[in-house]
């Protein structure tokens, strides 16, 4: 941090010189955010080492400069969000230089003849009469597609910093009310605490939760109240507005957007979840899916009833997709933000992907999900269900290598004892040879170590009798009698009760080949 601030100016004069070296320029404003500290910052604190620089201060002239560079290198997005993130990190206002360059952005991509674009007033660029038609469309895409990404970015950083303003508020009060004496400095952000003061904690939450629902995206002096329905009309119109870039911009904007308001969220999710399931785009697939999964944070009842399509992006043709969508659906389930309601087998299915990347990235949720109150042995029964008879089985090697991983996970006798009950009863009414095949198969999976696990298989042989004629659940069995007869030393009662068992097994095979 030291050094960033001993060289400033030749942080600005070199790498955010003259823009020919996009890349040098983003990686100079990721070195520039260390002035901000590099500490982790704690819930309702604030590290001491942070900083918040005035906005006439010559590194937001540069960074403004910068996001305003016409170019058409794709390099520029990557450059941009860095930008921004710099901006809101070390600016007092960062909403009054962003509102800006939103502003000159806009008036040169619509060809506004406004005298200065900083004194353009809201209504110039009314919501009604701002959708592009065609012809303003084809004109200047890329621009319009750097507009929008902006817009997007901005509005998802302003979250983050309304946040640090309601956790800085809480700081001080608790500073304040600990040493009873007032504030001996002045921090950015001041005035707009000090007009709070005497505020209590609830109501200064409830201000920005009312900001951030009702004033950013729907106020009448809202800068990006104008922009929600402009993204919205681009993203549900992709055939008329058909530029690559610009509909992957417009995606990730309006989903980023509807991470601000619950009820622009509700408002565009059928639209999100439309696009998710026909863009040809991977790369539009997986910025919803990370979307959905900080909207499922922000908003956890709108997204928990529409989950299943995140998981069926777990099927998805795109290997970046998918692995997105696990790494997502891993987070959310492992941090408790969404129940488990039967989808799990689809995760199962990831334990045998092609791509070694998402097969060991499963393998680390099953094994983080089993440390959770038996949550693995919880939903054994539909994962087995899923995998075999499913909308989409997996073949039987991979069922088999699949269980082998998870039934692993079972180690308590009473656990092993309610699974070999519930699987016994499985068998009853089915026609279908393979369900045999794989319930016998799990069930010579678990450990046979008690007297009581044996006698629930015997209990539950007339479900599976007249199934032994088939080899392969013959064999299932004969396995597990091999397993139990191995466990040493061998009590006398448990030697006669796996006799008996074994007596009936080869009595029922015979009469069911007959």
């Amino acid at each position: 941090m030291e050094i960033i601030q001993e060289k400033i100016d030749l942080l600005l004069k070199i790498g955010l010189g003259p823009l020919t070296d996009l890349l040098l320029a983003k990686y100079t404003c990721i070195a520039l955010q260390r002035l901000g500290g590099n500490k982790a910052r704690v819930k309702g604190s604030l590290s001491n080492d942070s900083i918040r620089l005035p906005m006439s201060h010559p590194i937001f002239h540069r960074l403004k400069q910068m996001i305003e560079f016409q170019t058409s290198s794709q390099e520029w997005f990557a450059v941009a969000e860095q930008a921004i993130n710099t901006i809101y990190l070390l600016g007092e206002h960062p909403d009054i230089l962003c509102g800006e360059i939103i502003k000159h952005k806009t008036a040169s991509v619509f060809d506004l003849k406004i005298p200065k674009a900083d004194d353009m007033d809201i209504d110039d660029i009314d919501g009604d009469n701002f959708l592009p038609d065609q012809e303003q469309f084809m004109a200047h895409p890329l621009q319009l597609s750097q507009l929008i990404f902006i817009v997007g970015h901005v509005a998802i950083k302003h979250i983050v910093h309304l946040e640090f303003i309601e956790d800085e508020w809480k700081r001080r009060k608790a500073e304040a009310e600990s040493k009873d004496t007032e504030k001996s400095t002045k921090n950015p952000g001041d005035d707009e605490l000090e007009q709070v003061a005497g505020t209590t904690e609830d109501e200064f939450g409830e201000a920005v939760a009312h900001i951030r629902e009702k004033e950013l995206l729907f106020g009448e002096n809202s800068l990006l109240t104008v922009f929600g329905q402009l993204i919205s009309n681009i993203c549900a119109n992709n055939k008329t507005y058909n530029h690559h870039t610009l509909q992957i911009c417009a995606t990730l904007a309006l989903a980023k957007l509807m991470c601000v308001s619950s009820e622009f969220c509700e408002n565009n999710l059928q639209l999100l979840f439309t696009i998710l399931e026909r863009s040809n785009e991977p790369t539009i697939r997986s910025n919803i899916i990370i979307a959905l999964g900080d909207m499922t944070v922000c908003f956890n009842n709108i997204i928990d009833e529409n989950i299943n399509y995140l998981y069926k992006r777990l099927a998805d043709s795109d290997n970046l997709v998918k692995k997105n969508t696990l790494m997502v659906l891993t987070h959310l389930i492992l941090n408790g933000m969404i129940k488990v309601k039967g989808q799990l087998g689809e995760m199962a299915k990831c334990l045998e992907d092609e791509d070694q990347r998402i097969s060991d990235l499963a393998r680390l949720f099953f094994t983080e999900l089993a440390s959770k109150d038996n949550a693995v042995y919880n939903n054994l029964p539909d994962i087995i269900s899923n995998l075999s008879s499913g909308d989409n089985p997996v073949n039987e090697e991979s069922f088999k290598k699949i269980m082998k991983f998870l039934f692993d996970f079972i180690e308590k006798d009473k656990h092993t004892e309610n699974v070999v009950e519930k699987l016994c009863q499985r068998f009853k009414n089915l026609d279908d040879r393979r369900q045999w095949r794989n319930i016998a198969y799990c069930l010579s999976l678990l450990p046979y170590k008690s007297e009581r696990i044996i006698k629930k298989l015997l209990e539950g042989m007339s479900h599976y009798q007249d199934k032994l004629h088939e080899n392969d659940v013959h064999k299932a069995f004969t396995d597990i009698i091999t397993k139990a007869r191995s466990i040493k030393p061998q009590k006398p009662e448990m030697k006669q009760l796996i006799d008996e068992y074994e007596s009936k097994i080869e009595e029922f095979r015979q009469r069911s080949q007959e």
